[in-house]
């Protein structure tokens, strides 16, 4: 019996429990990919790789062509498309799995060391922080910055715990967070924020952070350590003053992801509220401390995202600290399963690594063959490189990304910032949304062709205008084409 039990010791639930989760995750980032903004950060990528330089002015918009362009997230981008060029779309699939599968590690270790080695728990709600902003985790360089959130949360709750040695892999990763994504203040803001909340006393139940004055000093040189290396990036200053864009209100109101939640939506309806409220259920009946340090995070993180729903994976994250304190409260059963218990959890693990095995050669060819094409104009596209489309060309935003890609100089696209120099972005939406002026700025602009989603207000306009006419029609684009003789007419009165 000595294989059996030798079997049982392998079969630890927590490491179940996390092999599962992390396994369900790359089945899940297996499928095809359908974010709009993917397919722009892999052509910057080999934009970079082809040129071996990074980019100051904007290549591939022809209304922004040579205007200054600040990006942000090369290092992510050029990682992205190495990967792409040399392993196809599993490279960039092991990008994301990775990313995803660190972060979990790290909470689990966090959630580990705030609540006194209660593995299983921790485990549980490891897999909670990642899984709560699921629909968050997409193939964008936001996924650095997941990561780091959790990776510095793990470093200061070591500080707490007197390791102060553990400051020194800060400059790091700064300087890997700075280079990779715009949101680097986050963890210079969060050494900072340690300081203050150890100067708060107990309130109530909630527990003051305990830190002696040199960890105090400490932080506050890392930090200061980290502003400095933070400039070490081809943008300097830009990379700190990005987050500024939130208080554009064109943009905010524009762009999806900077929008409050809809709580109507599935995903928080079923996903996010039961979250919240599990975590906020088991911080009122937990019967002993809790420490203040994690409920600010917590708290602080909610009030973001129900601003800007774009901070949903930092809540998730956050939250899973708490998640551990209180499932140690009212789960301690789980401490000891059963054999029965942990053969049953052993099968069903089983069945998701079985699952995870036979995605796999699913994933095998280049990054082409996995875009999703009802999310992409992908035939639409295709008529355009193969057929003689006059331009100027009218693209709808979300395809901007993928004009990219495909080398088509695009009007707008995801890279926002750009184009609110200049009132583009504002042109743009009214002619979405067909404001009051927009057959004006069709002229203005002196538009040839567009390439725009049924059912758009301005597709329908173009539909019923006889100046223009459809010449290529899919279930999920539009390809228009002004008339010979008004395009001339307005070649002639632009001049």
């Amino acid at each position: 019996m000595n294989w059996l039990r030798r079997l049982e010791s392998v079969m630890r639930i927590e490491m179940l429990l996390l092999l599962a989760w992390i396994c369900f995750f790359a089945i899940h980032a297996g499928a095809p990919l359908t974010d709009p903004d993917t397919p722009w950060h892999l052509a910057t990528g080999q934009y970079i790789l082809a040129h071996h330089a990074i980019p100051t002015t904007d290549p591939f918009s022809w209304s922004m062509r040579g205007k200054p362009w600040v990006t942000q997230e090369w290092l992510f981008e050029v990682v992205l498309a190495w990967l792409a060029q040399h392993a196809g779309f599993i490279g960039v699939w092991a990008l994301a799995v990775f990313l995803h599968t660190a972060t979990v590690l790290v909470l689990y270790r966090l959630c580990c060391d705030v609540s006194e080695g209660q593995r299983i728990f921790s485990a549980v709600a490891a897999s909670l922080g990642t899984a709560a902003g699921l629909d968050f985790w997409v193939l964008r360089p936001q996924l650095i910055s997941y990561t780091m959130f959790a990776i510095f949360l793990w470093i200061l709750s070591r500080v707490e715990r007197g390791h102060l040695k553990t400051l020194w892999l800060v400059p790091p990763l700064i300087l890997i967070w700075a280079n990779a994504h715009a949101s680097v203040s986050i963890g210079i803001i969060m050494l900072v924020f340690e300081v203050v909340i150890s100067l708060i006393p107990n309130v109530g139940r909630l527990s003051r952070l305990s830190l002696s004055n040199r960890a105090r000093m400490y932080l506050l040189l890392t930090a200061i350590a980290a502003v400095v290396i933070g400039f070490l990036n081809p943008n300097t200053y830009h990379e700190f003053t990005y987050a500024l864009l939130s208080n554009n209100s064109l943009m905010v109101n524009s762009i999806n992801e900077w929008h409050s939640p809809d709580f109507h939506n599935q995903y928080y309806k079923y996903g996010v509220i039961p979250f919240v409220a599990l975590v906020l259920i088991l911080l009122i009946l937990r019967k002993r401390s809790v420490p203040l340090k994690y409920v600010l995070y917590f708290g602080g993180c909610f009030a973001l995202t129900l601003v800007y729903q774009r901070f949903m994976p930092y809540l998730a994250i956050a939250g899973a600290p708490l998640i551990a304190f209180g499932l140690s409260d009212w789960l301690r059963g789980l401490l000891h399963p059963s054999r029965m218990f942990r053969y049953v959890l052993g099968i069903l693990m089983c069945g998701v690594v079985v699952d995870f095995f036979v995605a796999v050669p699913n994933l095998r060819g280049s990054v082409n063959k996995h875009f999703a094409s009802n999310a992409y104009p992908i035939d639409a596209v295709n008529y355009l490189k193969q057929h003689d489309v006059p331009g100027p060309l009218l693209n709808a935003y979300d395809f901007g990304g993928y004009l990219i890609y495909e080398h088509i100089p695009t009007f707008v696209d995801g890279r926002t910032d750009i184009f609110l120099e200049n009132n583009t972005f504002q042109d743009y939406m009214d002619l979405q949304n067909l404001a009051w002026d927009a057959p004006e700025l069709l002229d203005q602009y002196g538009f040839n062709s567009a390439i725009l989603p049924p059912g758009y207000a301005l597709s329908v306009y173009l539909s019923n205008n006889p100046d223009w006419h459809v010449v290529y029609q899919t279930d999920n684009a539009e390809i228009f084409v002004r008339n010979k003789e008004t395009a001339k007419r307005v070649s002639v009165s632009g001049e």
